[in-house]
């Protein structure tokens, strides 16, 4: 177990090495919907509008197993990875120093040659929060006037964004992930 220091902050970086002995998908949909409503009176009325939406989550359960027989249950959501029982995986989470459990954030598949990473969760792992709020604090600075406040706000927001994407980027082009798991 190695660490590594993203945006200021040590995690423990670890990895398991295993064979797929076990690997089954779901997927599930949630469905919400609104509106619909309306009146009527005297032979006139209305109707309030209908939205419906869908969001559909895909969850992937791989057993592996080592060489010595260890075995670690993968559960993952919204990763969607191409496994099947044979392939040789190793995978990667980060411990945040002082925690007990963190993020999965790659997977790689050694019988493929492929690497899946949680895209989203490393661009969190980059990004400082006292950046989005310090642009969301200053609304309520006096001195300045409704435009600059709302531009330096969305300057900062874009900001904290891109801080994530951008780092995300690097970390995932230096290979470093891989290469401390001995990938």
């Amino acid at each position: 177990m190695a660490d590594i220091v993203i945006n200021k902050k040590t995690y423990e970086h670890h990895f398991f090495r295993g064979a797929v002995v076990g690997a089954s998908k779901q997927l599930e949909t949630k469905v919400s919907g609104g509106g619909g409503g309306g009146g009527t009176y005297r032979g006139t009325g209305y109707q309030a509008p209908v939205s419906i939406s869908s969001t559909t989550v895909t969850h992937d359960m791989i057993h592996l197993a080592d060489e010595d027989g260890k075995e670690k249950a993968l559960r993952l959501q919204n990763w969607d990875l191409a496994v099947r029982e044979g392939h040789q995986l190793t995978a990667i989470w980060l411990v945040k120093k002082g925690k007990s459990k963190g993020p999965y954030v790659a997977i790689h598949n050694h019988t493929l040659d492929s690497t899946d990473y949680d895209e989203r969760t490393l661009a969190k792992m980059h990004r400082t929060l006292w950046i989005l709020l310090a642009s969301l604090a200053v609304l309520f600075l006096p001195v300045l006037g409704w435009g600059l406040k709302f531009i330096v706000m969305v300057a900062g927001i874009v900001y904290w964004w891109y801080q994530g994407v951008s780092g995300r980027r690097e970390l995932i082009a230096s290979r470093k992930l891989l290469q401390m798991a001995g990938v």
